[in-house]
């Protein structure tokens, strides 16, 4: 069961998870000269990242991976790595941030991210998480079995009109030294509470945190407040 962290509302969500993902880069370089963060996508960390763009990050020492993109080009608005671009690296020297392709298309860019981790990543110092409001963790979407998927980066076709998708599998994300997870948001309070109860994880791949040695969840009192 991940640790939880119980904060107010968006902005204490943000605050409080930019300061433990801080906590622990900082210690990952302390410890071992080099800090591997595995980031994720969507609209919840964004603010979590700009704000710890600022304060002095030794970002030279830093490694930045991704949990997840979506199969569009770097440049495009749906895209992931776009995304921590705008909200984290423009606002580093950062030389060292490692993309999944999804241009060229789920399969290719799934095995081309494994052999990249395979090379770089013992095992990630940080993965940073969210969950979607239908219980979707990474690119981890219920009913398709990629949470079942053994292999360390999975393809997956979430359907539903949704791009496919390039995804960390449930082992590397779990083999990770600490999982922050953030959940922000009333639309998010169901999912939350069944990502809280064992149960099946392909029904709600956020469960597999449940099985996490070392996870924190950041949520807002309207994610966790019961109806």
């Amino acid at each position: 069961m991940p640790e939880i962290v119980r904060v107010a509302g968006a902005r204490e969500l943000a605050l409080v998870a930019s300061q433990l993902m801080r906590a622990v880069i900082d210690h990952a370089i302390a410890q071992r000269g080099v800090a591997r963060v595995a980031l994720s996508g969507g609209s919840t960390p964004g603010e979590a990242y700009r704000l710890l763009a600022q304060g002095g990050l030794d970002a030279d020492h830093c490694r930045w991976f991704f949990v997840d993109e979506r199969c569009v080009p770097p440049d495009h608005e749906r895209s992931n790595y776009a995304a921590a671009k705008r909200d984290l690296f423009d606002a580093l020297p950062v030389t060292h941030a490692f993309r999944m392709h999804g241009e060229a298309g789920a399969a290719a860019g799934a095995l081309h991210y494994a052999e990249l981790i395979a090379r770089e990543v013992p095992r990630f110092d940080l993965v940073v998480a969210g969950i979607g409001d239908d219980g979707h963790t990474a690119s981890l979407f219920p009913g398709t079995g990629a949470v079942r998927d053994p292999a360390p980066v999975v393809a997956v076709q979430p359907g539903g009109g949704l791009e496919p998708r390039i995804s960390l599998g449930r082992a590397t994300l779990l083999a990770a030294r600490r999982i922050v997870i953030l959940v922000g948001g009333a639309a998010k309070r169901r999912a939350l509470a069944q990502a809280l109860t064992a149960g099946d994880e392909d029904a709600v791949p956020a469960r597999l945190y449940l099985a996490a040695p070392e996870a924190t969840l950041v949520a807002d009192e309207a994610a966790l407040t019961p109806r």
